[in-house]
Formats: C-alpha cells, structure tokens, sequence
C-alpha cells in the first residue's frame, strides 16, 4: 500500500510539498492531516514530522488544533486496544523489556510521571499509548495528562512549520532549538526517574 511506503512519508520531510498536496485536498485536507497524525502514532515513524507539516500547511493555530486532535484519537484508540487485546498481543509488537519498565514508572510515579513523559516527543506515542494500556492507570488520567502533556510539544513543532513557511531560516534555527529542549527535558527525565525505576524494579 501506498501509505506504508517510504516515498508517501517522505512527503511530511518537506513541508512545502505536504502544503501543496493538503491545499490540492480542497476540504478533505484537514481531514487527511488528522488521519495522517494518527496512522503516524500507530507506527515507528517520528509524529513531530507531521507537526512541522501541518503547521506549515495551516498555521499555528488549525495546524496545533488538527494535530493536537490526531494524536489524542490515536493515544485513545491504542489505550483501549491495549486494554482489549491484552499483554501476549502487544507484546509481540513492542519490546517486553520496555513495556515493563514503563508501566512499573506509571504504577510507582502515577500521573505526574505520565505528564511529564508526554511532554517529551522523542519518547514513541506507541510505547506510552499501549503501555499506559497494560498498566493500572484510569482512563481519565491518562486522558488528561495526554490532553495537557502534548499539548506544548505539538505547539511547539507546529510553530517551526509555520515558521519555516514565513522565514526559512528562522524556522531551521527554532527547530534545532526546540530539539535541544526536548532533549534537556528527555535527559532530566531519564537521570530523575530512570534510576528510579530501576531500583525499585530490584526490591524484593
């Protein structure tokens, strides 16, 4: 199919592109940008590409709202899948190690651990989606921290897009920019609680 090839995704790497072929869409293009988010969160491809694109597409504020609303179907779609087909299946779609070592975080650091991991684009949608699935943790609480805690990634990935639409430069700049935080955050996140979660994971 098409949408599994890497041609099709390489559109999103080019944001002028993906800006032409949405506009060409008429008003099935915000429809195609919120399917987009959500097949890109099933899969192991990077979501913020999409954002970039669809900013560039729509601007700050359509662009945040279509991606925003994409990545939530699909964070309540892959819950409620994992919570349906139980550990054997999803097992055999994610590393057990991984999933493990999450849900033990959930379970000992509950929603301000599930907040805080939202927050970091370069954790993969699929290992929270489903692993957030697997453990203990209430819907409601994994919605809300999912509502919150992408909300400043999407914006900010967004935002270059539509920047790079006005000033190129400017845009490549504030990517680099926002990668740098996220990955101060990602850093902070694994020193505060990676160790932690793998102490725990050795008491008797």
């Amino acid at each position: 199919m098409e949408i599994f090839s890497a041609e099709f995704w390489s559109i999103f790497l080019d944001p002028e592109k993906y800006r032409v072929m949405i506009e060409a869409m008429g008003p099935w293009g915000p429809l195609a940008s919120v399917g987009a988010m959500v097949v890109v969160s099933f899969l192991p491809l990077p979501a913020e590409t999409v954002a970039v694109a669809n900013g560039a597409a729509f601007g700050r504020g359509m662009g945040f709202a279509l991606t925003w609303i994409g990545a939530m179907i699909a964070a309540c779609l892959a819950f409620c899948l994992a919570r349906w087909v139980g550990r054997p299946v999803v097992n055999h779609v994610l590393p057990k190690k991984t999933l493990e070592n999450f849900e033990r975080r959930v379970e000992s650091r509950g929603a301000p651990f599930l907040l805080l991991v939202r927050m970091i684009p370069f954790i993969p949608y699929t290992i929270v989606n489903y692993g957030s699935g697997l453990s203990p943790v209430k819907f409601r609480t994994y919605f809300w921290t999912s509502a919150l805690g992408m909300a400043p990634p999407i914006f900010a990935f967004v935002s270059v897009g539509a920047l790079m639409m006005e000033q190129p430069w400017i845009g490549w700049l504030s990517l680099a920019a926002v990668i740098l935080v996220f990955g101060l955050l990602a850093y902070y996140t694994r020193s505060k609680w990676g160790s932690a979660g793998q102490d725990e994971a050795k008491t008797p």
